[in-house]
């Protein structure tokens, strides 16, 4: 081999190193497990919602079963300036359940957040829980989710997340849960060597006066992502993160409508991480140009050299195979595997498409959750 087919060959090795390591990191990863009913700390769940009468009804249907003490549990209800039937959705919601309370940010004044930011801010001023669960309109929660994410909680832990899973109802709905079963293998893998690095914005749940202590959002440091600020405040005052991969602490999130929605969020993904300082954007520009010429390698490798491409290839789907089915097993997802051809195409627009587009302009509109805003 040559000289450049060893630096080749080093170049795409590397990904086998680190998808194996964060398989390892997945499999030391420890299960939750429920907390006892007599060691419950009281809580509150945060919900901001705008223009989602669609989705909202399923996701309150599963916070009403949810299984914590009465008395113990409360949920806030965000109505951020929707044009439909959300807010009524929540105040019906409020008047069949007394623990539940309704904002409506029309009626308060402006925080200076956008987007979904602005509504999880607006919610904390109302929260009394010493823990707050965050999820979104679409999401669906398991009735176990609060008892078990607190489950292996203690003093030293500031934060707690789980995993997210899409509903596979739809080609837009396939894309995107195999675009979510990559991403989050990196956290929770990492997770599993003591060091993760986020946790999803639909399900996380932090200590409120770790919240207040900062200033809330109002004072933080973003300008796109905010679970990513809430990450920071955790860990700026000490604190470690506790992340889990099961069933029991799994949201299940509907599809985004169109393809323009999904590729409006995978930019906002990218520009939140790159602006979040500059630990988070070295490592996510060193990790799409190295993404980037594995591609190239698995698109064209085969003029190079044809047995290192027919290795390389075989063993990344079979990696991305083994991958997929450790989700599988640990969250209970039938099917799952049948969507590695998926995860396979899905490359080529992580690798290729979304970082060019960066190229062309740096502006990021949310689309997502019934917004439409443009970030500079």
């Amino acid at each position: 081999m040559t000289t450049f087919e060893w630096i080749v060959a080093g170049w795409v090795a590397f990904y086998f190193v680190l998808m194996w390591g964060l398989i390892g990191g997945l499999l030391r990863l420890k299960r939750s497990v429920p907390l006892a009913q007599a060691d419950s700390p009281p809580v509150t769940v945060l919900v901001s919602a705008r223009n989602e009468e669609r989705d909202l009804p399923g996701c309150l249907e599963s916070l009403a079963r949810l299984d914590y003490p009465a008395g113990k549990l409360d949920i806030v209800l965000v109505n951020d300036q929707s044009d439909d039937r959300t807010g009524a959705l929540m105040e019906a919601f409020a008047a069949a359940h007394a623990h539940v309370t309704v904002l409506h940010t029309r009626d308060l004044p402006p925080n200076g957040l956008e987007a979904k930011a602005r509504g999880i801010a607006h919610g904390f001023t109302r929260c009394t829980g010493e823990w707050v669960f965050i999820t979104d309109a679409d999401a669906r929660v398991h009735p176990a989710w609060v008892r078990n994410t607190l489950g292996r909680v203690d003093g030293r832990i500031g934060m707690a997340g789980g995993s997210l899973v899409i509903a596979a109802d739809s080609w837009i709905g396939i894309i995107e849960r195999t675009s979510w079963a990559f991403v989050q293998m990196f956290n929770l893998g990492m997770a599993g060597w003591g060091f993760p690095f986020v946790c999803l914005g639909p399900n996380m749940a932090m200590r409120r006066d770790i919240y207040v202590k900062a200033g809330g959002l109002e004072n933080a440091d973003f300008h796109v992502a905010e679970d990513l600020a809430l990450f920071k405040m955790v860990i700026n005052q000490g604190y470690r993160i506790q992340c889990y991969m099961d069933e029991e602490t799994t949201a299940t999130l509907k599809p985004v409508p169109t393809f323009r929605h999904l590729f409006s969020q995978q930019r906002r993904w990218f520009g939140g991480g790159i602006q979040q300082g500059w630990d988070y954007f070295i490592i996510l520009m060193a990790s799409f140009w190295w993404g980037f010429g594995l591609l190239l390698f698995i698109l064209l490798g085969w003029l190079l050299h044809p047995g290192l491409w027919a290795l390389v290839v075989v063993g990344k789907a079979l990696t991305e195979g083994v991958i997929l089915v450790l989700q599988r097993r640990r969250m209970n997802l039938p099917h799952h595997l049948r969507y590695l051809w998926v995860m396979e195409l899905y490359h080529i627009f992580v690798f290729l498409v979304l970082p060019a587009s960066f190229l062309f302009t740096r502006k990021v509109k949310w689309m997502g959750d019934g917004y439409s805003v443009q970030y500079d």
